[in-house]
C-alpha cells in the first residue's frame, strides 16, 4: 500500500490529505469512536511508527487483530512512494509491447510487392491449415478482398528475408518483467468482492467476513466508512 493510497483512506475518514497533517490525539479519537474500523487502527500504527512513539507496538497488535497477514501490515507500514524508478512494471512492459507492435503494423508499400492472381505456396499453406479454400481471382473485388490481398501480399513480404520488419530482441531484464507478470497472472487470487462477503454471513463465519470487510476496506478507500460499519455490526452479533 502506497502512502497515496494511505493518504487517501486518511482523507475519506477525515478530511485531512496526509498523516503529518493531523494530530495524533485527533486520530486517537477518531479511532476511539470507530473501534472495528481496520483502517483506522492501521493508520493510528502508521503514526505512531512515524512519530516514534512507544504506543506503538500495543497499536500493532490492535491492528494485526483485523488482518489475517502480520508480514502484510508490516510491509504497509514500510512501504515507500518509489519515484526514483518511475514507471511500472507493467506500463512499461506496455511500452514495450506496442512499440514492437507498430512495427509489425508498419504498411507494407503494396505498389513495390504487386498484386498476384496465384497465392504463393506459403499463402496456400497458410489458408489450407485454416480449412480455407481461396481463390482471389473469384471473389467479388470489394473491401474485403482488398484487404485480403493486402494480407496475402503481406505473407510475401514475409516470405522474402528482405522485406521481413527487425524487432530488437528482448533483452533479459524485459524477459523477467514478462515473466514475473505472467507467473502473477496464472495466480488463483482469492475472491474479495462484498457479495463473498455476504456470503460468509449467512454461513455464520462471521470472522472470515470480518476479515474480507478488512480487506475490502483498503481496496476501496471511497467505501471504508460503510465497511467499518459493517464490521461494527458482525462484532455486536457475535
Amino acid at each position: 500500500m502506497t502512502p497515496t493510497l494511505i493518504n487517501n483512506i486518511l482523507f475519506q475518514w477525515t478530511g485531512h490529505h496526509e498523516l503529518d497533517s493531523i494530530d495524533t490525539s485527533t486520530l486517537e479519537k477518531w479511532v476511539d469512536e470507530h473501534p472495528y474500523s481496520p483502517s483506522l487502527q492501521f493508520l493510528l500504527a502508521k503514526k505512531y511508527a512515524l512519530t516514534n512513539s512507544p504506543l506503538f507496538q500495543s497499536q500493532l497488535q490492535k491492528t494485526n487483530i483485523f488482518f489475517p497477514s502480520t508480514l502484510q501490515i508490516h510491509h504497509w507500514l514500510h512501504e515507500t512512494e518509489v519515484k526514483a524508478q518511475g514507471v511500472p512494471m507493467e506500463e512499461k512492459l506496455a511500452t514495450l509491447i506496442n512499440d514492437q507492435l507498430a512495427q509489425f503494423k508498419e504498411p507494407v508499400k503494396l505498389d513495390e510487392v504487386g498484386y498476384e492472381m496465384e497465392l504463393t505456396p506459403l499463402q496456400k499453406d497458410y489458408f489450407a491449415a485454416q480449412g480455407i479454400e481461396i481463390d482471389l481471382s473469384k471473389l467479388p473485388q470489394d473491401k474485403f478482398t482488398k484487404q485480403l490481398r493486402s494480407f496475402t501480399a503481406w505473407l510475401k513480404v514475409l516470405k522474402n528475408k528482405e522485406g521481413v520488419p527487425q524487432v530488437p530482441e528482448l533483452e533479459e531484464a524485459q524477459e523477467k518483467e514478462i515473466t514475473a507478470i505472467a507467473e502473477k497472472a496464472n495466480k488463483t487470487d482469492e475472491v474479495l468482492t462484498e457479495a463473498m462477503a455476504e456470503v460468509w454471513e449467512k454461513q455464520g463465519n462471521l470472522r472470515k467476513a470480518i476479515a474480507l470487510y478488512s480487506k475490502l476496506s483498503f481496496i476501496f478507500p471511497e467505501k471504508s466508512v460503510y465497511f467499518a460499519s459493517r464490521i461494527e455490526q458482525l462484532k455486536q452479533t457475535r
